[in-house]
């Protein structure tokens, strides 16, 4: 049911978007909005599926590597090497 509320706000807005550019086209900030929540909802239509097996802890983990990569490039640059270090020796230490 999701992918079809995702599926149909896309194709609204990415609608809206057509309607602002020829009825409006003076409003450009409106329209670029609707372009882009449409595509950015069409694309999370498409990727639902994989999206859904992601575990939790990624929901986690992203916000806050991006608020460190706003707050301190440099740390996420010596973090980075750290983070795939630790994908590696978890991935070996766990074993077939």
């Amino acid at each position: 049911m999701q992918r079809h509320i995702l599926a149909t706000a896309a194709v609204l807005f990415l609608l809206g978007a057509a309607a602002l550019r020829l009825w409006w086209p003076e409003s450009e900030g409106a329209m670029s909005f609707c372009l882009r929540a449409g595509a950015l909802l069409a694309a999370g239509r498409l990727a639902y599926d994989d999206v859904q097996r992601l575990p939790g802890w990624i929901l986690i983990v992203v916000p806050v590597v991006l608020i460190v990569a706003a707050r301190w490039p440099r740390l996420l640059a010596a973090l980075i090497p750290l983070l795939i270090l630790w994908a590696i020796l978890r991935k070996v230490l766990s074993g077939p």
